[in-house]
């Protein structure tokens, strides 16, 4: 109950879906043509607007930044233990980040600005490994705990205890092992075999799908069958693909130069803006498959 200020009587505090259908209707009460537009024509625009209202309405937003915080704190170090135990990044050193990451992705290139820095050092390449490798899976940790909260407050569900964590961790850094090298190894099977553009596409589309189920999965949730995961999952998959063509044209054009100008404040910056798009994009999938959950619960009551 809110405190009233007027000896008026108190009004009662509105749940999370209760404020979310109120600004739902609010908004689509005052909707501009385009928006109206989409809701008649598009098929699903009304549902994920309304999922996207129910993340604004129950912290999501703030949640996302959390945890593209968390990515930046685990994405550093990890570059470091990439360049310590391959040696991969400082050989390409005087490549330009725009290369890199038009490339390999804007990770890639997050992870060569660290080499750099690694390049730089006089320490030693043991004391590195050792380091990096601590570092790496501290904030593993740290962004497995971050989704599991976010997951949390997606299906509402009490935030459970990460009870093996070096399980957590190491199945985390597979799943990114495994989607940032699809790429080498199809454009290997691409010189090899002449695999076409198409299925490549459509083959990095299919395993991020897979990643993203699994992980959705194995983190807190209300779905009884893995196939209810599939809208989330489908929203991620296709939402990381535009992500992936924004890094090639915009944000690895962008490193370069707030790197040339700002120096690793401005990387630094532009990296963060790009893992605050990721962590909404992840986020948005996991309350999408809540709100349908709860829509399919209402339907059966």
């Amino acid at each position: 109950m809110t405190e009233s200020r007027d000896g008026q009587e108190p009004q009662p505090r509105l749940s999370p879906d209760a404020r979310a259908r109120a600004w739902t209707h609010a908004v689509l009460e005052r909707a501009p043509g385009w928006m109206l537009w989409a809701r008649e024509r598009v098929p699903g625009f009304e549902l994920l607007f309304s999922a996207l209202i129910r993340e604004i309405a129950s912290g999501g937003v703030l949640i996302a930044g959390g945890l593209a915080f968390r990515f930046f704190l685990w994405l550093v170090p990890l570059g470091l233990l990439g360049a310590t135990i391959l040696g991969f990044w400082i050989s390409v050193a005087q490549e330009d980040l725009s290369d890199a990451a038009g490339e390999f992705g804007i990770g890639a290139a997050s992870m060569k600005t660290a080499a750099d820095a690694l390049q730089a050092s006089q320490t030693s390449r043991w004391v590195m490994l050792v380091v990096a490798l601590g570092l790496t899976a501290w904030f593993s940790l740290g962004v497995v705990r971050a989704l599991v909260l976010a997951f949390s407050l997606a299906w509402r569900v009490e935030p459970p205890r990460v009870r093996k964590p070096l399980r957590a961790v190491g199945f985390f850094n597979l799943a990114f092992v495994v989607v940032a090298l699809c790429p080498l190894a199809l454009a290997w099977l691409h010189e090899q075999i002449g695999l076409g553009g198409l299925v490549s596409l459509l083959a990095t589309f299919a395993l991020n799908m897979a990643v993203v189920v699994v992980g959705m999965w194995l983190l807190p949730r209300r779905a009884e069958r893995w196939q209810e995961l599939l809208p989330g999952a489908l929203l991620v998959a296709v939402g990381s693909q535009a992500i992936q063509v924004a890094a090639i044209y915009y944000f690895a054009p962008k490193l370069e130069r707030s790197s040339e100008l700002y120096g690793a404040l401005g990387a630094a910056t532009v990296v963060l803006l790009w893992l605050y798009l990721v962590a909404r994009l992840i986020i948005s999938g996991a309350f999408l498959n809540a709100l349908l959950v709860d829509l399919r619960e209402e339907r059966e009551r």
